[in-house]
C-alpha cells in the first residue's frame, strides 16, 4: 500500500526495535499567570486506543467555543477564559483518560494469566449490541457527558 501512493518510499533494512513505557499523566493546573497548557502538554495517555488526538481536539472545540461565546456577549478574552477552559474540560479528560489507562492495565494483567478473563469478557461484550453501539460512540466522539 505504501509502495503505491509514494513511489520514492524504500525500506532499506529493518535492524533495531525499540520499547519504551507507556504513560499517562494529566497536569493538575491546566494554567498558569497567562500560559494555557494544550494536547500533549495537558493530558498525555499512551496511544493504546489512539485518543490522545482526539482530547486534543475536543479540547479545541470547547476552547473554540468559549472564545466564540465571550465575543458574542461583549465579554473580553482574557486570561479568565483559562479557569473556564480548565472547569469545562478536566472532569472529561480525567474520566477519558483513566477509562484509557484501566483499558491497558486490564490488558498487561489479563496477559500476565494468558487471557482467562478478556475472552470470556469479549466473547459476551461481542455479542451485545447496546455494548457495540456505546463503544463505536466512545471511540468516535469520546466521553461526552
Amino acid at each position: 500500500m505504501i509502495f503505491a501512493n509514494n513511489k520514492k518510499y524504500q525500506i532499506n533494512s529493518i535492524k533495531k526495535f525499540e520499547t519504551f513505557k507507556l504513560n499517562s499523566k494529566s497536569l493538575r493546573n491546566y494554567y498558569n499567570k497567562n500560559i494555557l497548557a494544550f494536547g500533549d502538554m495537558l493530558h498525555q495517555i499512551h496511544p493504546l486506543s489512539g485518543q490522545g488526538f482526539n482530547m486534543t481536539l475536543r479540547d479545541t472545540k470547547i476552547f473554540l467555543m468559549l472564545i466564540r461565546d465571550r465575543e458574542n456577549l461583549g465579554l473580553p478574552i482574557d486570561h479568565s477564559i483559562y479557569e473556564q477552559f480548565e472547569n469545562r474540560t478536566k472532569h472529561l479528560n480525567f474520566i477519558f483518560s483513566t477509562g484509557n489507562d484501566f483499558v491497558y492495565e486490564f490488558f498487561n494483567y489479563d496477559n500476565f494469566f494468558q487471557r482467562p478473563f478478556s475472552k470470556k469478557i469479549f466473547n459476551y461484550l461481542n455479542k451485545n449490541d447496546f455494548f457495540n453501539k456505546i463503544a463505536i460512540r466512545y471511540a468516535d466522539k469520546g466521553l461526552i457527558i
